[in-house]
């Protein structure tokens, strides 16, 4: 029979492997060198069908699609991001789309936490409802993870719509705490005008420019003007320092 033997100099990094990537190898766990500004994405990770068949009980040959019948109405859930946390757990994004949605009707956000073992990802809880939505029945559209904002992790979501030629867009920031997620106030991420009849046409796009850990945030806009608007934590909330300078539709 033949040995395998390892480099000795390889044998500390194997004993110091996240657990996750013994079981799950397609579930990344580089972690990037976060700078400002926070930008969001939409691509969806492909990697995650494990950890989302776990989240929503799944078989482990089953599609990463899960039905679920919530206030008499029927949504759709596919995995689209996932985030490990220094203590072996994974926060799982899941997004739920509304079937048979009105045009104003959003879709819901899942998120769960996924503890790693030498089994495999077992759930320690469960949230839906959690952070911003778009229209016509979806979820959030763009989202990002981020360690930029506090002693705790953050996810920030965002998702809009078109109202007569305006589109606005909202986003969420939630904290990932210990004990579950907390969302903690929102800003507007994008707004434009004047494919309607009679508006003005401008447009405005923000990032989440610069931080005090657990005390404020700053977005920074740009577009047709640009400007920063600081946000402050208040009473568990981010509020807007004086009046939101972004226009509504």
């Amino acid at each position: 029979m033949r040995k395998l033997l390892f480099p000795l100099s390889i044998l500390p990094l194997l004993a110091a492997a996240p657990a996750a990537w013994a079981f799950d190898p397609d579930t990344p766990v580089d972690a990037k060198k976060e700078v400002f500004p926070i930008t969001l994405g939409s691509d969806e990770d492909e990697t995650i069908d494990l950890a989302f068949r776990a989240a929503f009980g799944l078989s482990k040959a089953a599609e990463p699609e899960a039905a679920r019948t919530i206030d008499e109405r029927a949504y759709r859930f596919r995995p689209v991001a996932i985030h490990l946390l220094p203590n072996d757990v994974g926060v799982l994004l899941s997004a739920g789309s509304l079937d048979d949605a009105g045009h104003s009707e959003g879709g819901l956000n899942a998120i769960h936490y996924l503890k790693s073992s030498a089994a495999g990802w077992v759930k320690q809880g469960e949230w839906i409802g959690i952070g911003a939505t778009g229209t016509v029945g979806n979820a959030a559209t763009s989202w990002a993870f981020t360690n930029l904002l506090g002693r705790n992790p953050y996810l920030i979501t965002a998702g809009g719509g078109v109202w007569q030629g305006c589109a606005i867009g909202s986003a969420v920031v939630t904290e990932l705490t210990p004990d579950g997620p907390v969302d903690r106030g929102g800003f507007t991420d994008g707004m434009s005008s004047g494919a309607g009849i009679g508006q003005k046409e401008q447009s405005y796009d923000g990032r989440i420019a610069a931080a005090v850990p657990d005390k404020s945030f700053t977005v920074a806009y740009t577009g047709t003007r640009s400007f920063k608007q600081q946000y402050v934590l208040n009473n568990g909330k981010y509020e807007p320092v004086g009046k939101d300078q972004v226009p509504g539709c």
